[in-house]
């Protein structure tokens, strides 16, 4: 019954990202081929799956896609060390949106996790180093930039 909900869960997040002709999968982590545009709406422009977690890129308001990759793998890597870790690892989802100011630091998150049972491990996880990321700064003219993250994990 776990791994069926595990399944579902990560299938509803990331079924848009289904491998097809123009994707590939190359060192852990989705990456969608630049020549097929714009990529289908609910699709993730970016994925990162790793033991345990997979982290899709929602939206990068203002962010470069360098400084939102990096960011993804780097939370994924740090989220799969935390799951590991964790005593009796519930499983959940969430989604997270973090702004940005102009010199790179991540401000105040709106954060959203279910089931409330895993609350505590998805923030400790996904939230803790999300908000430690840092960006490159930008100029005032680039505008209010943010970064939502969607994931899934469990045993």
């Amino acid at each position: 019954m776990k791994i069926l909900f595990a399944l579902s869960v990560v299938s509803s997040f990331f079924g848009a990202c289904a491998a097809g002709p123009n994707d590939i999968v190359e060192n852990g982590h989705d990456v969608r081929d630049a020549s097929t545009g714009t990529p289908p709406r609910g699709a993730y422009v970016y994925a990162a799956k790793r033991p345990l977690v997979a982290i899709g890129l929602a939206d990068a308001t203002n962010v470069s896609d360098a400084d939102a990759h990096r960011a993804i793998d780097s939370v994924a890597d740090s989220a799969a060390a935390c799951f590991k870790r964790a005593a009796n690892l519930a499983q959940g989802a969430a989604r997270i949106t973090i702004p940005i100011d102009e010199g790179g630091v991540v401000g105040a998150p709106q954060v959203t996790i279910s089931p409330q049972e895993a609350t505590v491990v998805g923030m400790l996880c996904l939230l803790a180093p999300l908000r430690m990321t840092s960006f490159s700064p930008s100029s005032a003219e680039a505008g209010a930039r943010s970064l939502t993250i969607e994931s899934a994990w469990g045993p």
